[in-house]
């Protein structure tokens, strides 16, 4: 294998999921004034049998490339959800946040699929926290910002997820979607340790406003001593990373005893380099492929508590569900032209500092911002991924 790149197929994905090689982990928050667990945000990850574990970065462009995130995003709804239940039932009070792409957040019926999905699972809506970055609500706001008014109206929560790298005047939304505002990465957390709320950055500006306006602020990065001081005196009043904890599999959450790790954790660290060589399909043509009528999924779990089981057949029969409530018409419709992000104002050298270094390392290429494929529509989640019945 080379040292700078390593190869998926196509056929790897029907085989992650028929042999469970997806997981989720949830990574802790802890409310700064009791220091007590209050949720935990989800991440998923692929076990992959020759690469190790791989983060996301590694393989969500990949996933959406061979037009598979509906899977994903169908699977890592139920594995989150499914842990909330888990952790319900063992009495905690504990809010699973996940990160969602914009694309998936407007689709038609994404608020009333989350809703039948959370009823399915037996949880409380304000349990559930919908995260969208903040660069996309800098560019459709109207349109995403309508979405999220619905999220919000079947009582789950909105987490505006970022650190003011695309500044986003949040005063003109009225009624305000967002119940909190997330800042990423250490070096955004020490800038605002310096300039405090009366700092002219955005990050100052976000902290300011998530006070006026009695939102949770969480600063997301919390990775040594340093970096913890203080953050409640400037306005944070959450926050999580690895020095409070690492993104742990659900059993390992569950059995974790609310002790800060104090940043002596083992991360996940894939043996390979951050891009794969994607690998062509051994068959293509130009030619448009015929509308097919849409066929239940049958995906099952192979029992309580276990990733979902799920074979070729039927996520293909998945898969061709979805495309064919996509299709308008006999054939498959062209890709939407990409619209340019508007032009920003010209930052001072305050905002200049305002640098985001996430958490979650991904690729040079840049970050895959959620799952789902931007402007298709959300899959039916409470069919995608269904327990089995004989358990």
């Amino acid at each position: 294998m080379s040292d700078k790149s390593f190869r998926l197929a196509p056929s790897d994905i029907d085989a992650a999921f028929e042999r469970n090689e997806f997981l989720i982990v949830f990574q802790p928050k802890v409310d700064l004034a009791s220091e007590r667990m209050t949720g935990a945000e989800v991440f998923v990850r692929w076990n992959h049998p020759q690469y190790g574990l791989l983060p996301p970065g590694l393989f969500l462009d990949f996933i959406e490339a061979q037009g598979r995130m509906a899977d994903m995003t169908a699977f890592v709804f139920h594995a989150a959800l499914q842990g909330a239940k888990k952790w319900k039932e063992k009495g905690h009070d504990w809010a699973v946040s996940i990160n969602v792409a914009p694309g998936t957040v407007t689709a038609p019926g994404f608020a009333h699929g989350l809703q039948m999905l959370i009823n399915e699972y037996g949880l409380e809506p304000e349990r559930v926290i919908v995260e969208v970055p903040e660069r996309a609500v800098a560019q459709e706001p109207e349109m995403l910002c309508e979405s999220l008014l619905e999220v919000r109206h079947i009582g789950c929560h909105v987490a505006l997820d970022g650190g003011g790298i695309v500044p986003v005047d949040l005063s003109q939304f009225v009624p305000m979607p967002f119940t909190s505002i997330k800042v990423g990465g250490p070096a955004s957390i020490r800038l605002a340790q310096r300039l405090g709320l009366k700092g002219k950055g955005a990050i100052a500006g976000r902290l300011r406003f998530a006070h006026q306006y009695e939102l949770e602020a969480v600063a997301v990065g919390a990775e040594d001593e340093a970096t913890m001081a203080g953050l409640a005196a400037i306005g944070f009043t959450a926050a999580q990373g690895v020095w409070i904890q690492k993104p742990l599999t659900l059993n390992e959450l569950l059995e974790w005893d609310g002790a800060w790790a104090r940043g002596q954790v083992v991360m996940d660290t894939p043996p390979v380099a951050p891009r794969a060589v994607i690998q062509p399909q051994q068959s293509s043509t130009n030619d448009a492929a015929p509308a097919m009528q849409p066929q239940p999924a049958k995906a099952t779990f192979a029992k309580p508590g276990s990733a979902p089981v799920v074979s070729k057949e039927e996520m293909q029969r998945a898969l061709d569900a979805v495309r064919a409530r996509r299709a308008q018409a006999p054939t498959l419709q062209p890709k939407p032209e990409r619209k340019e992000p508007p032009t920003l104002p010209v930052l001072d050298a305050t905002d200049l500092l305002d640098v985001v270094e996430d958490e979650e390392a991904l690729p040079p290429a840049g970050k895959h911002e959620g799952l789902g494929v931007p402007g298709a529509p959300c899959p039916k989640m409470d069919s995608l991924v269904q327990r089995r019945a004989n358990g």
